[in-house]
């Protein structure tokens, strides 16, 4: 629904004292974009203790809704109450702040939509601490149990050690909590107000902050990121500017003197063992069963492990492991210093 919020605060501020419609006016930044001021700032423009500023700032919410109930505009304020109420219901009577702000606001708007939730009645607000992000709820039983999930869950992703897929994480909740009967999207409400808890970047998974797989920091997390989602080798450059994209999506800005260049990304997928070269300039995770090494160092692990081979049998099985012509592979073979043929004419390690 479309409400002019900033008209409403303006009405409910209009019949405020001077010092008190100031005082609110800057903690929520009114008229502003980005945050309010702190008390302590106020404080000291006007020569007085945070705290005394703090009772300006309950006081003058408790006569805004005196004015609220007693004006002519009161039925204008319920419907935004009644919707902002609604909405926080929707997502399981919890929500993160910042993400409420964002789907029901605009930059110009926001500070005046988080002025008016301050004057609902049914709604509290939890403030930012260690461990949570601001958020709002509808009554102290969401408040609990949503911080519950999170230090259930947070446990659980500790215990696994990895990420998991979000619908297996949701699968989980249903069976612990059956009589929570909640959406997908409400789960997800409640676990976004952790601090410790993030869904990896392309939302398929989620788990703890600390984890590289869901919040990658180095060259090095970017990269397994990167091959993990692409499940396929790829190009060193392919791989920087992937990685760029990603940067983006994090939100990191990139600054072109320490931009990221394509040596440097070679230069740690060189260096890394859960990298293996499989072509010229192409990449896999060991994890995928790639051997590290070069053509004839594959070819003799593939000789070890099934025996003597065909040519044909030879490169079906390298070209597996390796991005490289049938020729190159053919070449390798020729070394008679490394293989022989037996007398059935297939191709083996010959004996030192």
């Amino acid at each position: 629904m479309d409400f002019d919020y900033k008209i409403i605060s303006e009405k409910i501020l209009k019949d405020l004292p001077e010092r008190t419609k100031i005082v609110l006016g800057r903690r929520f930044s009114l008229g502003k974009t980005g945050k309010g001021e702190t008390l302590e700032f106020i404080g000291k423009s006007y020569k007085i203790t945070r705290e005394r500023v703090r009772q300006i700032e309950i006081d003058g919410l408790k006569r805004a809704k005196k004015i609220i109930s007693s004006s002519d505009f009161k039925s204008e304020f319920q419907k935004i109450e009644n919707f902002l109420v609604e909405r926080i219901k929707s997502y399981g009577c919890v929500k993160k702040e910042d993400q409420l702000l964002s789907e029901i606001s605009t930059e110009e708007t926001k500070n005046y939509v988080l002025f008016l939730l301050n004057l609902v009645d049914g709604l509290e607000r939890v403030k930012e601490d260690q461990s949570f992000y601001a958020f709002w709820a509808t009554n102290k039983d969401s408040i609990n149990f949503s911080k519950n999930v999170c230090n259930d869950f947070e446990k659980r992703f500790k215990e696994k050690g990895n990420p998991q897929l979000i619908g297996d994480v949701f699968a989980e909740f249903t069976n612990s909590y059956p009589e929570k009967k909640v959406s997908q999207d409400v789960f997800l409400s409640f676990l976004e107000i952790s601090k410790n808890i993030i869904k990896s970047v392309d939302g398929k998974k989620i788990g703890l902050r600390t984890s590289p797989e869901v919040n990658p920091k180095t060259v090095k997390d970017k990269i397994l990121v990167i091959l993990k989602e692409n499940q396929k080798p790829l190009h060193f450059k392919e791989i920087t500017g992937l990685i760029f994209g990603l940067n983006r999506e994090l939100g990191v800005r990139e600054n072109r003197d320490k931009k990221l260049h394509p040596q440097t990304v070679h230069n740690e997928l060189i260096r890394n063992e859960d990298f293996v070269l499989v072509g010229r300039g192409y990449y896999a995770l060991k994890d995928w069963g790639y051997n590290p090494g070069k053509v004839k160092d594959v070819i003799c692990a593939v000789l070890a492990e099934s025996g003597p081979m065909t040519k044909d049998e030879i490169i079906q099985k390298v070209s597996k492991q390796r991005i490289v012509k049938e020729s190159t592979i053919f070449l390798s073979l020729q070394n008679k210093n490394i293989f022989d043929k037996d007398e059935g004419g297939k191709y083996k390690v010959r004996e030192a």
